[in-house]
């Protein structure tokens, strides 16, 4: 019998130029992704929520993550993603050189996921895939070269999760983007701490 669908919230990962520069340097960067996701996933999402359903596959220089109901979306991104996730980056960077630095494009949404491993397929999926594509993504990693983790999030994300104002999380922050990759038409919502105005991406 086929997999019924499951509610998810679904995080992309990319490595950044990951293979520039040679076979030997990719391999690197994909250890490295490995090991920054699961640091960040024992630093905090499996002590505080050790029963929450969790599947993930790589994919070479990327990452899918799903993450079940338990953990709750606000959560997700406050603490997981724009904290942990980039605590284990740091830590990661401060130790490396420059040629093998690892800078990341990630992208969020949610929804209902059917889960055929290897196959992973829902609207979600389809989404970070493509927004983590973005044109606006990958010119905000190209104004900021020295930022580790770069974020763009669903609009269905930014509604449900960034506009209660949950976890601290602050709408202003986030910029709308309109996102255009191959059939995909959507708006997401680029992180862009620390940058004024007139330095955002339009």
């Amino acid at each position: 019998m086929d997999s019924l669908p499951v509610p998810r919230s679904v995080l992309r990962v990319d490595i950044v130029r990951s293979s520039s520069r040679g076979p030997d340097r990719q391999t690197f960067l994909d250890a490295q992704l490995k090991s920054v996701v699961e640091r960040a996933s024992e630093s905090g999402l499996h002590l505080l929520f050790p029963n929450a359903a969790m599947h993930t596959r790589p994919d070479g220089d990327s990452m899918t993550l799903l993450i079940g109901p338990e953990v709750p979306k606000a959560w997700l991104l406050a603490d997981f993603v724009l904290r942990e996730l980039a605590i284990a980056l740091h830590d990661v960077n401060r130790r490396a050189d420059p040629e093998h630095r690892l800078q990341v494009r990630a992208a969020l949404d949610h929804g209902e996921i059917t889960v055929n491993a290897p196959h992973l397929g829902g609207p979600a999926v389809v989404t970070t895939a493509r927004l983590v594509d973005a044109g606006p993504l990958r010119e905000f990693v190209e104004r900021h070269p020295a930022r580790d983790l770069a974020l763009i999030i669903s609009d269905r994300y930014y509604q449900d999760v960034v506009t209660s104002g949950v976890r601290g999380l602050d709408r202003l922050v986030f910029d709308r983007v309109e996102v255009e990759v191959k059939d995909f038409r959507q708006v997401g919502w680029l992180f862009q701490p620390d940058v004024s105005p007139e330095r955002r991406v339009a």
